[in-house]
């Protein structure tokens, strides 16, 4: 059986390839690749931008592969959502029902975004956690309270941005 490692390795690889800029920095990397995926900037063929034996794009792609194998779901079979707000970028799911909210860096103990105003019902998850957040709308601002365990940095489940899932329910 392949592990999730060997199976994300080949989707970071086109994934990174489809950015519109050649990164130079692994958390340019990342950075650029959720921009890029979140404004619907991705190329008709990304192959065409991969060397996969050059050591530089090997380290960046490993990089994105890592925070992929936790957050893959807010980049793959995805759309464009919102504009972003300040350190946050939007995509949505294909069906429509699950926005994602990605972070870059560490929010804190608070997610407080004016972009979103989710419906009663609506179900927000960290990527890489098990357990529902608690949320409330406060006037024009959904603020999300994230886990405690997450104040220490050595417990967050991936680096440099962190993904929470808003899930409508069901109608």
């Amino acid at each position: 059986m392949k592990s999730r490692a060997a199976i994300w390795i080949p989707m970071a690889v086109l994934l990174l390839a489809a950015c519109r800029t050649v990164p130079t920095t692994k958390e340019d990397a990342l950075r650029l690749l959720i921009a890029d995926i979140a404004a619907g900037r991705v190329e008709a063929d990304p192959h065409k931008a991969v060397t996969p034996t050059d050591p530089v794009q090997s380290e960046l792609f490993l990089y994105v592969e890592e925070w992929l194998n936790v957050n893959a779901e807010a980049l793959t079979h995805v759309s464009p959502a919102l504009s972003p707000e300040g350190p946050f970028t939007f995509t949505r799911s294909a069906n429509g029902r699950i926005t994602y909210l990605i972070s870059d860096g560490w929010p804190g103990k608070q997610v407080r975004t004016k972009a979103l105003r989710p419906v009663p019902g609506t179900r927000i998850t960290m990527l890489g956690w098990p357990d529902p957040l608690p949320w409330e709308q406060l006037g024009a601002v959904c603020v999300i309270e994230t886990p405690r365990e997450m104040a220490d940095e050595e417990n967050h489940p991936c680096t440099q941005a962190f993904v929470f899932r808003f899930e409508a329910p069901a109608r």
